[in-house]
């Protein structure tokens, strides 16, 4: 049901970095709100600034006109032309519109339209009367035309005192001196006046005239304009740029997780393929190997630094080529059981898989190798055919046995009767002799069958193992001493004590000790060595011969039961021993070789 807005979302972190959608919304909110601040702010300084320059202009101009004014009057005297000579001139500078001086009333005293001399301007042009002398300024529209105004009070006489007088107002004595300190009179009426001439009692002061410049708001505006684009262009830019950073620093945080986590990935995928216990081989598209992990090494006898770059047809072990052709075939090469035969070790059975490898768009990366050493494996399903063919044996045995004694115990009294009945030294005596010898020995193996087929339980108790071998070899020293054997023990004087079966492993002892004295028909020696192995919790016992050694080939059936190399052998020996071993809990392994003699080592825990 929500499926849909989860699939948006995933596929947004895909295109934005993995971040969050809500994250980036909230950063560029908060980005603009921040840069919408400062762009108003910014505008608001600009017009400020503008708004002061204009002011400024428009203040110099006025200064400028009453300057002129005082100049004119230090030259000229009150000539009433003077001021509206003045206002005509200084409104020819570019970017003026108008210029216009009124009385306190609105009316147009000089004006740079001499047509609008006399007349009177709106009344809401003017100014409070006690904000007059405060320069103002205001926007508005004038024959079509948007007009910057500054307008405050027109003072071209300055000091004097209460009389001051400037030309073009009613007639009058001038009660101050101008500039250039000439006495001013104008008994000309000027518009405006009230036509009253003489005396004081017409009379005004100039701070009650105003002075209106009108200059051209366009260059204002389009400044302002322009400031208002160079602002948002500004503000948009530094808007993506602080977005571009937030989610750059995100994307940068993201990417060093990334490369962390890539490392720690790329590590831990060494060390897979480092601990591997199969031997892993890579090749690359040109046929050399790429890599090679050290189970791989060891199986083939190769040092890393020889491995690496060498062709995989000259690896040694395999035929690599041909591997490499049936790879092309058919790709892949599933579970094939190969000996590999590495020069200076033994045969090693293993168990071969093999693929070549593509990336998503199918181009050929290399071809993979993967061997894993069968030999325990082998080993192991030997061992488990040799119990269910022991066990089956055990059975049939159980069931055997005791019907085959009751027959011999019957011969063999028939046969000892015989032999009793006949003549001393008679070939009746020799043959009933022989019935029972034969008997007894028959007897011995159906004893021996039943002790493997029903093996006493194995009882555990602290023994010293020294008295476990001396005493396997008194009971073995007749068969020892008959062929001139020397034996040698090598044994630790602080050996420790041992949980075993003493009667159970003297049986073992005392086997291969016999199978020992069989074996050297001629004399020999019999090593026989304890060695503990502390940081294995294990001790081992070794029994060595200098006899004939034993085939490689019988070296695999040598603890199966009914095998034996001899004539007169039952072939129970060896697996009773076997046997005996498992019952502790540990192993017995044998190193023989042709002319060599035999060593048997029996491997057991040092506590259970």
């Amino acid at each position: 049901m929500n499926s849909k807005p989860q699939k948006k979302t995933s596929v947004f972190r895909s295109l934005f970095f993995g971040l969050s959608p809500w994250l980036l919304l909230g950063t560029a909110v908060i980005l603009g709100l921040a840069i919408t601040v400062m762009a108003v702010k910014n505008a608001q300084r600009e017009k400020q600034s503008m708004t002061q320059n204009m002011m400024d202009r428009a203040e110099a101009l006025i200064w400028a006109l009453e300057a002129g004014t005082r100049t004119w009057m230090g030259m000229h005297g009150s000539d009433p032309r003077s001021l509206q000579t003045l206002v005509e001139e200084t409104a020819k500078q570019p970017g003026i519109i108008f210029m216009a001086v009124t009385d306190e009333d609105g009316n147009i005293l000089a004006d740079s339209d001499p047509t609008q001399v006399g007349g009177r301007i709106a009344q809401n042009r003017l100014p409070a009367r006690d904000a007059a002398g405060t320069p103002d300024w205001r926007m508005w529209e004038w024959n079509g035309k948007r007009v910057f105004e500054v307008f405050r009070s027109f003072v071209p006489v300055r000091g004097g005192g209460h009389g001051s007088h400037w030309p073009g107002r009613h007639g009058g004595m001038m009660g101050g001196t101008g500039r250039g300190g000439a006495m001013m009179r104008d008994d000309r009426p000027t518009p405006g006046s009230t036509g009253m001439t003489g005396g004081d009692s017409g009379m005004r002061s100039p701070a009650t005239d105003i002075v209106f410049v009108g200059l051209d708001s366009r260059p204002f505006e389009e400044a302002l304009a322009q400031d208002f684009r160079n602002s948002v262009f500004s503000a948009c830019l530094v808007a993506a740029l602080g977005l571009a950073g937030v989610v750059s620093l995100f994307w940068a945080h993201n990417h060093r997780r990334s490369r962390r986590m890539l490392r720690d990935s790329q590590a831990m995928a060494g060390e897979v393929v480092a601990n591997l216990p199969l031997g892993l081989l890579t090749g690359d598209p040109a046929g050399k190997v790429a890599m090679v992990n050290a189970t791989a090494l060891s199986l083939l006898n190769l040092r890393a630094k020889d491995a690496a770059g060498m062709p995989l047809a000259q690896l040694p072990g395999l035929d690599w080529g041909g591997l490499i052709a049936a790879l092309d075939r058919k790709d892949k090469i599933f579970e094939r059981d190969i000996d590999l035969l590495v020069s200076g070790k033994k045969p090693v059975s293993v168990e071969l898989g093999a693929a070549t490898m593509h990336n998503d768009d199918g181009v050929f990366l290399g071809h993979l190798f993967i061997l894993r050493e069968t030999t325990e494996m082998k080993r192991l399903r030997a061992e488990a055919q040799r119990n269910d063919r022991l066990t089956a044996l055990g059975k049939l045995a159980s069931g055997v046995a005791h019907e085959i004694r009751n027959p011999l115990s019957t011969i063999k009294g028939i046969a000892t009767y015989l032999a009793k009945r006949s003549q001393p030294g008679g070939r009746e005596e020799e043959a009933a002799e022989t019935m029972v010898a034969e008997v007894d020995r028959l007897n011995r193996v159906v004893s021996e069958l039943l002790d493997f087929a029903r093996p006493a339980a194995v009882t555990l108790v602290e023994a010293d193992l020294r008295e476990v071998v001396d005493r396997a070899l008194r009971l073995a020293s007749a068969d020892l001493k008959a062929k001139d054997i020397t034996v040698l023990v090598e044994q630790d004087p602080d050996f420790p004590t041992v949980r075993v079966s003493p009667e159970r492993l003297t049986q073992a002892l005392l086997n291969l000790f016999l199978n020992a004295a069989q074996a050297m028909e001629t004399g020999g020696e019999l090593r026989v060595g304890l060695r503990p192995h502390p940081e294995a919790e294990t001790f081992s016992l070794v029994v060595a011969d200098t006899g004939p050694g034993i085939a490689e080939a019988d070296q695999a059936a040598i603890f199966t039961p009914y095998f034996t190399t001899k004539p007169s052998g039952t072939g129970l020996g060896l697996a009773i021993v076997h046997q005996i071993i498992e019952g502790h809990g540990g192993s017995i392994r044998l190193e023989s070789a042709v002319g060599a003699g035999a060593e048997f080592t029996i491997t057991l825990p040092l506590a259970k």
